[in-house]
């Protein structure tokens, strides 16, 4: 077999691989997926959640936080059935306040003016 020939089967194998290999090694049994925190690598090893479709869930997270699973089947192209069949796998952890928020803990609470003192002008 010339070098050539050799090259283009050892491409060809290659890329036949690639798909499988993007879309990562399917999810073990119990093993489940934070849809809040997930990255979309790991939204890909979903059943049928291709790149599209968990660059899709990144968005709509990004855009609010889930709060439940059943949210969701507001993707476009996961229907309430599949997130029923997938339920076991999927999770949804509380969602961290934005950054650019104030945190009560930030925000001095002012005194209470004491019984009998007067306010200053």
């Amino acid at each position: 077999m010339s070098r050539l020939a050799r090259a283009l089967a050892l491409a060809a194998a290659l890329l036949g691989a690639l798909p499988a290999e993007a879309k990562g090694k399917p999810l073990a049994p119990g093993e489940k997926l934070d849809l809040n925190h997930a990255p979309v690598a790991e939204l890909m090893r979903l059943p049928g959640v291709g790149r599209k479709r968990a660059e899709a869930i990144a968005a709509l997270r990004d855009k609010h936080p889930l709060r439940r699973v059943d949210d969701l089947a507001s993707v476009k192209g996961i229907s309430p059935a599949w997130v029923q069949k997938h339920r076991a796998m999927l999770e949804v952890s509380g969602a961290q306040a934005p950054s650019s928020a104030p945190s009560a803990s930030a925000t001095p609470a002012k005194a209470a003016p004491q019984k009998g003192a007067t306010a200053k002008p």
